[in-house]
């Protein structure tokens, strides 16, 4: 007796350190519903009141486990150590001392009320304590401070921490013992270590469970399921005891529980199975203690039966235990493979060949915008577009033994008017003799990805052409390997034959121009040297057949750690239409330079003959003003065309226009271009005849006519020059003069100097006459040479003033 009391107060107070309430620890979790912080504001005070609930928890432990013994007898179950670690493990490290000292207390408390001696009860206090300590401390060094009990290593974890600290804790306390009574070490230990460990085993995993429900609450379907399940549990277990006596070896009415608890472990979270093994292990033990029901049968030894309820006891808990984290990581695996299948928009099905039906995963009707459970049979076929359908068959019916799986992309028309584009992968499944059985795989949404590649495939196209327009390519270059990657941009550029995507530099280097090549690698080696990383030089290539291009490059450098060049990236630019017309503008720059310097040059001659040939300051400034407006007028019509030339019939036009009136000017003569520099100096001389006209000759007076035709010189020679007459007739009187001025100067010397031409100028008294002989090659169109010659074609302006036709 005095042992099995000592035995009972010893197994007792090895437990808690915490509250015993699921409630407690769930509270814990929610703001505004702490037990510490509700009712206590300061941290000292809210350990203090964590404590006292600890250990009031503790108390009630430790009597539930001697109000369930058999009397007299030793203490079956301790669910008070079972609270300790529960409570440490929830409340977690701060709370760690607060919840031993008030097990420590708790414990001893209970142990002088049950009549053991002070200094045996501080002992079963210090190491009930110390056992729920090691424990956690335990099971946390293994798995952190987030322990769920929800996959099997986890469990095995709990067991061997839970079996090495009450094993520990059982040495003590058999220790104490010992030295406080007779009593047997090994015998202490035992009745210590079975009870303590039996204890966290049905009230840990429970704790823990509980304390896990505010995190996540159950869907409502399980809850209810879950509810109903324990309900039919609880009614079993009171079904042990109202059942008659029976041999205690008849496992009849346990296998109805367990066949419950296998109900709540596959169905429903731990916590449901954990609260079901706890209310089957306590009812064992009272239908034990109590002598009731299956296992209270009188004729049975009691040290039997005690055993036996032990054993069933371990047994349902162990078996809670492991389904329970078994079925818990299954739905875990599951959940998240549903969460990736529905991440990635994948759906994993299964074909069966014989029903020709098929199974999909819940998101099936999300992706393929169908109602859930469609598409079961071969529906889902008959969605495939008509375009891809005899693809997508063909590969289905060419799975073999030899070639089981098949990879397909394909089009599907969604049941909600949608296209998309799917991606499926399947292996199938065969009997011995070959017959395809199932089809398992997935389908992906590839949709996007479809999209993405026609845009980029269509902005490649876009790049490719804008390249060809632009005369731009692309490259790689691995330094390494001399190795080039190039695009077909590239290869036309430099005329590589068509699909060409990789050359080497070694033969960039033959078709690059000699003049270029040093400046080109002297260049390169600077950028090296400096660790640029960008340079650019221009230089020449030659392409097969002689063709010169000039390339503008754009070079990007890549350096590796040490510094040492590695890779060269960088784009290729034609830029031979920019060097031509930069070639073309110097040259009319210098043209135009040229021409502004002569026509200084003229001017400066006009200006010094003509004040020369000047009588006075009025005839010098009107004569000079003549002249001028004359070069000015002929540099305009040129102007006009580009310098390219102008028409002979233009010319004169121009020049008779201010003093032809009443139609006293002729001209005529097929359609000849002069060249800019023959115009010059032809409009030269026909200002200074029509000058002298309009002073002395045939203009000055109303009668008077001027004629001015041209035709080809027919005199047998290949190349006969273009004839210009001018004659005037109806005048005064001329005179031949006396001495040459400045004006007959420039009508008798200028073309022949200028143009190498021939002129013959005469002075009859009926009117001046004047013969140039105007060589081909001072005309554009030297092809016309032959023609008809032009009608008359007079000038004249309505009121008298002279203007141009």
């Amino acid at each position: 007796m005095t042992h099995e009391r000592e035995v009972q107060t010893e197994s007792v107070p090895p437990k808690g350190q915490q509250k015993k309430a699921p409630l407690s620890a769930a509270d814990s979790e929610l703001p505004g519903h702490r037990f510490e912080s509700g009712y206590l504001s300061h941290p000292g005070q809210r350990g203090v009141g964590l404590g006292i609930a600890v250990g009031v928890a503790i108390f009630l432990a430790e009597w539930l486990g001697l109000a369930l013994r058999p009397q007299p007898g030793p203490i079956i179950l301790c669910p008070g150590a079972g609270v300790a670690v529960g409570a440490s493990i929830l409340f977690g490290l701060k709370a760690r001392m607060p919840i031993a000292t008030s097990v420590a207390i708790a414990t001893a408390a209970s142990s002088i009320m049950f009549g053991k001696s002070l200094w045996l009860a501080v002992a079963f206090g210090l190491v009930n304590a110390g056992q729920a300590l090691l424990v956690t401390w335990l099971i946390e060094r293994w798995f952190g401070d987030d322990v769920k009990l929800e996959d099997v290593p986890q469990v095995l974890g709990f067991l061997v921490a839970s079996t090495i600290g009450v094993a520990i804790g059982s040495t003590g306390a058999a220790v104490a013992i010992t030295l406080a009574g007779p009593i047997a070490f090994l015998y202490a230990w035992q009745l210590w270590f079975v009870p303590c460990l039996l204890g966290m085993l049905t009230t840990t995993p429970l704790l823990i469970g509980l304390g896990e429900l505010p995190r996540e609450l159950p869907p409502r379907r399980e809850l209810i399921e879950g509810t109903v399940a324990f309900v039919i549990s609880v009614l079993l277990s009171v079904l042990l005891i109202l059942l008659p006596q029976a041999p205690w070896e008849s496992p009849l009415p346990v296998v109805l529980v367990l066949a419950v608890l296998l109900w709540l472990a596959v169905r429903c979270r731990p916590v449901f199975a954990f609260a079901a093994a706890s209310v089957l292990g306590f009812t064992i033990v009272w239908s034990t203690a109590s002598q009731t029901g299956h296992f209270g049968d009188g004729s049975i030894p009691l040290g039997d039966r005690i055993l036996a309820a032990q054993i069933y006891v371990l047994a349902g808990s162990l078996l809670a235990l492991m389904l329970a984290a078994l079925f818990a990581e299954r739905r875990s695996r599951e959940c998240r493979l549903a969460d990736a299948l529905e991440a990635g928009e994948v759906i994993a099905f299964e074909w069966n060949a014989a029903k020709r039906q098929s199974r999909r995963s819940a998101n099936a009707a999300s992706i393929l915008g169908c109602a859930e459970g469609a598409l079961q049979s071969d529906d889902f076929v008959r969605h495939v577009h008509p375009d891809d359908r005899p693809r997508f068959n063909a590969g289905v019916r060419a799975l073999s033994p030899q070639n089981p799986a098949y990879a397909l992309s394909f089009r599907f028309r969604s049941p909600d008017g949608r296209q998309l584009w799917l991606e499926e992968t399947a292996k199938g499944e065969f009997n011995t003799a070959g017959q395809l059985l199932s089809i398992k795989g997935l389908t992906r949404d590839i949709s996007e990805r479809k999209k993405a590649e026609l845009a980029l495939a269509e902005r490649s196209l876009q790049l490719a052409l804008a390249g060809k327009a632009a005369l731009v390519g692309s490259y790689a270059h691995d330094i390494d390997t001399d190795m080039m990657q190039v695009d077909a941009g590239y290869a036309a550029l430099h005329g590589l034959p068509e699909g060409t995507l990789e050359t080497t530099r070694s033969e960039w280097q033959t078709r690059t121009h000699p003049d270029d090549l040093a400046r080109v690698e002297g260049m390169r080696q600077q950028a090296f040297r400096e660790r640029l990383g960008e340079y650019g030089v221009e230089y020449r290539i030659a392409r097969t057949g002689g063709e010169v291009r000039w390339i503008e490059p754009r070079s990007f450098i890549a350096y590796s750690s040490d510094g040492r060049p590695q890779r060269i990236a960088g784009v290729n630019i034609d830029i031979t239409e920019r060097k031509r017309a930069e070639d073309h503008l110097r040259t009319l720059v210098a043209e135009l330079d040229h021409r502004v310097k002569n026509v200084l040059a003229t001017v400066s001659s006009v200006t010094s003959r003509t004040k020369e040939a000047s009588c006075s300051p009025a005839d010098f400034i009107a004569a000079l003003d003549g002249r001028i407006k004359s070069m000015a007028a002929t540099h305009q019509l040129l102007s006009q065309h580009h310098w390219k030339g102008i028409l002979l019939s233009d010319l004169v036009r121009r020049e008779l226009a201010p003093y032809a009136a009443n139609g006293n000017a002729e001209i005529g003569g097929p359609d000849v271009t002069l060249k800019a520099e023959a115009a010059q100096s032809l409009s030269m001389v026909m200002h200074e005849l029509t000058t002298n006209a309009a002073k002395y000759g045939a203009f000055s007076i109303d009668r008077g006519r001027v004629s001015v035709r041209w035709h080809w010189a027919l005199n047998g020679e290949a190349d006969p020059p273009l004839r210009i007459e001018w004659q005037e007739s109806g005048g005064p009187a001329v005179q031949a003069p006396d001495r040459s001025g400045y004006g007959i100067e420039v009508i008798r010397d200028l073309l022949p100097y200028e143009l190498d031409g021939k002129v013959d100028l005469a002075f009859p008294a009926e009117g001046v006459r004047c013969r140039f002989d105007i060589p081909v090659s001072q005309l554009s169109n030297g092809d016309d040479r032959i023609g008809p010659a032009g009608s008359a074609n007079f000038l004249q302006h309505p009121r008298g003033k002279r203007a141009p036709r």
